[in-house]
C-alpha cells in the first residue's frame, strides 16, 4: 500500500508539469489578444474574438483524438496487451492528419461563408477572414501537436510534454512581436506566428521517440480503424467541451451585437481571453490528473483513486480563491492591459462582466476534473452528458432567455449558472456511484 505522500508527490509531478504545459498553451491566443488589442484596437479584438470559435474546433478535434487515443494506449499497456497498446498512436496519429486535412480544405474554399456567418460586419471582415483561413489551413499541426502530447504525457513524460507546449508559446510571443510590430503585418503576423507555433512543439516532442521508456511508435501497417470507436467515445466528451466553447462563443457574440454592437463583442473577447487562461489552468490540473485517475482505476486501487481525486478538487478550490479575489478586485487592470485606445464604453462593460463572468469559477474547474475522471474510469456516457449539458442543452436556451430579461447582465451571469447546475448535478450523480472493489 502506497502512503500519501506517494500518491501526493506523483499528482504534484504531473499536475504541475501539466498546469504549465497549458498554460503554454493559452498563451498561444493571450499573445495574440495582447498585441492584437495594441496595435489593432477594439476592432482587431472584435475580428480575432469572432474567429476564435473556429480555433476551438480545430483544438477539440486534437484533444479527442489525442486524449481518447492515449486514455485507450494506457489502459491496453496496463493490461500488457502489448499488440493493441502499439496499435492506438499510429491510428490516432494518421486520424488527426486526415482531420486536419478536412479543415484544411475548409479553409481553402469556404473562409470567406464562415467569415460572413461568424457576423464580421465590414469594419472587421477583411481582419476576421485572415485569420480565420490561416487558422484552418494550418489545422493538421495543431491536431497532431495535440495528438503527440496526450500520448508523450500518458506515457510518463508529462515534463516532456510541458515543454513542448512551451516552446510552442515562445516561439509565438516572440514572433507575435515581431511580425506585428517590427515587421507591421498586422493580424496577419499574429496569426502567421500562432500557425508555426505547434510546429516548434512537435519539434521538441519528437524527443520522445528516441527516450529509453518510449512505449509507442509510428507504423502506417499499424492504422487499425476498428479502435477508432474505442479512441471517439473517450475522446467526445472533450471535443463537446472544446466545440461547446466554440458554440457558446458563436451564440454570445451574436446576442452581444444585437444588444451594444462590435464594443461589447470586444468586451467580451478581453473577459473570455482571462477566461481561457483559468481553463487552461484548470484543463492542466484535469489532464495532469487523467493519467494518474486511468492508471490507478486499472489497477483497482480505488483508495488511491479517490485520494488523488479530492488532491484535484482542493487544487481547483485554491486556484478559484486565488482568481475570483483579483477579478473581483482589479477588473481595471486586468481590462486596461486589452485596452490600449482607452476606449470608456469597452472599460465600463469589462469591468462589470469581469466580477460577474468569474463568479463560477470554483464550479467550472470541478466540471472540468470530474469530466476528465469520468473517462479515464470508463464512465464516458456520463462525461458526455455532462459536456453536453456545460456547452448546449443548459447554457445556449439560458443565454438567450436571460439576455432577453436583463441584456449584458444576463449573458455575464450564463455561464456562472451553467456551471453551478452540472456541478451539482455531477455531485449528486458520483455520490450515488461510490467506486468499490466490490462494484
Amino acid at each position: 500500500m502506497k502512503s500519501n505522500n506517494n500518491y501526493k508527490n506523483r499528482f504534484l509531478e504531473y499536475v504541475i508539469a501539466n498546469v504549465m504545459s497549458m498554460l503554454g498553451f493559452s498563451v498561444y491566443i493571450l499573445a495574440d489578444t495582447f498585441f492584437i488589442s495594441n496595435s489593432l484596437g477594439a476592432n482587431g479584438l472584435t475580428a480575432l474574438n469572432l474567429a476564435l470559435p473556429i480555433y476551438n474546433f480545430i483544438e477539440g478535434t486534437g484533444q479527442m483524438i489525442g486524449i481518447g487515443g492515449a486514455s485507450l494506449f494506457i489502459t491496453y499497456h496496463f493490461q500488457g496487451n502489448r499488440k493493441k497498446a502499439n496499435e492506438v498512436f499510429p491510428t490516432a496519429l494518421t486520424t488527426g492528419f486526415i482531420a486536419g486535412l478536412l479543415f484544411m480544405f475548409i479553409g481553402i474554399f469556404g473562409a470567406d461563408s464562415i467569415t460572413k456567418a461568424l457576423g464580421a460586419n465590414s469594419e472587421v471582415y477583411e481582419m476576421t477572414k485572415t485569420y480565420l483561413g490561416m487558422i484552418l489551413i494550418f489545422a493538421p499541426a495543431f491536431i497532431i501537436n495535440n495528438t503527440m502530447s496526450a500520448f508523450v504525457k500518458n506515457d510518463g513524460q508529462p515534463r516532456l510534454a510541458m515543454a513542448g507546449m512551451l516552446a510552442g508559446s515562445i516561439f509565438n510571443s516572440i514572433f507575435d512581436y515581431i511580425l506585428i510590430f517590427l515587421l507591421d503585418l498586422g493580424i496577419f503576423g499574429a496569426v502567421l506566428a500562432t500557425v508555426f507555433a505547434p510546429i516548434a512543439g512537435l519539434i521538441t516532442l519528437s524527443f520522445h521517440f528516441w527516450h529509453k521508456k518510449n512505449n509507442f511508435s509510428y507504423k502506417l501497417t499499424f492504422y487499425k480503424i476498428h479502435l477508432i470507436p474505442g479512441i471517439m467515445s473517450r475522446g467526445v466528451p472533450t471535443l463537446i467541451t472544446e466545440m461547446a466553447t466554440g458554440i457558446v462563443m458563436i451564440v454570445f457574440n451574436t446576442l452581444i451585437l444585437g444588444i451594444t454592437g462590435n464594443v461589447g463583442v470586444a468586451a467580451y473577447g478581453v473577459i473570455l481571453n482571462v477566461y481561457l487562461v483559468v481553463i487552461a489552468i484548470f484543463n492542466g490540473i484535469a489532464q495532469g490528473s487523467q493519467p494518474l485517475f486511468g492508471t490507478l482505476y486499472a489497477k483497482k486501487d480505488f483508495e488511491g483513486l479517490k485520494l488523488t481525486f479530492r488532491y484535484a478538487v482542493f487544487a481547483v478550490a485554491a486556484f478559484s480563491f486565488l482568481v475570483y479575489t483579483a477579478t473581483f478586485i482589479f477588473p481595471e487592470e486586468l481590462t486596461a492591459i486589452f485596452n490600449s485606445e482607452g476606449n470608456t464604453a469597452l472599460s465600463v462593460l469589462a469591468v462589470h462582466g469581469f466580477r460577474r463572468y468569474f463568479s463560477g469559477t470554483f464550479f467550472l474547474g470541478c466540471n472540468i476534473v470530474m469530466l476528465l475522471y469520468y473517462i479515464s474510469i470508463g464512465k464516458d456516457r456520463i462525461a458526455l452528458i455532462m459536456s453536453l449539458s456545460r456547452g448546449i442543452i443548459i447554457v445556449l436556451p439560458l443565454a438567450v432567455f436571460l439576455s432577453s430579461l436583463f441584456g449584458m447582465e444576463g449573458i455575464w451571469i450564463t455561464a456562472p449558472i451553467t456551471e453551478f447546475i452540472v456541478f451539482a448535478a455531477g455531485i449528486i450523480y458520483k455520490k450515488s456511484h461510490t467506486i468499490s472493489p466490490h462494484k
